[in-house]
Parts: structure tokens; C-alpha cells; sequence
């Protein structure tokens, strides 16, 4: 019997993602830094680089490399994760929107340029999310 330390395969993959999540990290800080010292250019090229690199890295990983980055139990955490956001947006959302109509109807609020691009991302959002479902459920 061969004394081997090879890792499993799964965990060599939450290894990669952490170090992706570093480097999405020190993209963020160096933003936040470069605009607390009021270099905000100098920031902002940390976290487009940062940015590039963990993007890179992660679609390397997921698509063009042997390693898993998720394990059964990780997906379905990640599924899970993704339901709650997208119901929560819609439950807090919607409503939010109607309001704001509602408001704006009766003269109490005047529905300005933020609000409206509040409403084109939020429509986004669920245009692109519609999308993707289709599309996947097609595939299966």
C-alpha cells in the first residue's frame, strides 16, 4: 500500500475557491482603500484587475479545468442561496414598486431618474433570470 496525501478532489476545489474569493477580496479592499486615501483611479485599477483575474479564474475552473468545485451538498446550498435572493427581491420588490406608483399617483412622491433605474434593473433582473430558466429547463 502506497502512503499517498492526495487531497479529494472536492476539497482541492474549495481550496481554488477561496483563493478566488482572496483575490475578489483584495480587488474590493483595494477599492475601498484607494478611495479612502482619495486615490480613487489608482483603487479602481486594483478592483478591475482583481475583478478580471477572480472572473478569469473562476470560469477556468468551472468549465476548462478537471477540478470540482462543488460537491452535491455545495450545489444545493448554492441553489438554495439563489431561490432566497431571487424570492426575496420579489417579495420586498414588487410591493416596493407598487408603492412607489401608488405614491406617485396620488402626488405624494415624484417617481425620479434613481427610481427608474431601480425599476429597469429590478425588470432586468427578472427578464434575465426568466431567460436562463427557460433555457435550462429546455436542456433537461
Amino acid at each position: 500500500m502506497s502512503n499517498t496525501t492526495s487531497r479529494h478532489p472536492v476539497q482541492r476545489g474549495q481550496q481554488y475557491k477561496r483563493a478566488i474569493l482572496g483575490v475578489f477580496t483584495v480587488a474590493v479592499v483595494g477599492l475601498a482603500v484607494g478611495i479612502a486615501l482619495d486615490r480613487q483611479l489608482a483603487g479602481l485599477v486594483v478592483y478591475a484587475a482583481g475583478c478580471l483575474a477572480g472572473v478569469a479564474g473562476t470560469l477556468y475552473l468551472q468549465y476548462l479545468s478537471p477540478i470540482e468545485l462543488y460537491d452535491e451538498r455545495g450545489q444545493r446550498h448554492a441553489e438554495r442561496a439563489s431561490n432566497v435572493v431571487v424570492n426575496l427581491f420579489a417579495y420586498v420588490g414588487l410591493p416596493a414598486f407598487i408603492g412607489l406608483f401608488l405614491a406617485d399617483a396620488t402626488g405624494i412622491y415624484e417617481f425620479g431618474a434613481t427610481a427608474t433605474g431601480a425599476l429597469y434593473a429590478f425588470s432586468a433582473f427578472y427578464l434575465v433570470w426568466g431567460a436562463v430558466y427557460v433555457l435550462v429547463r429546455s436542456r433537461s
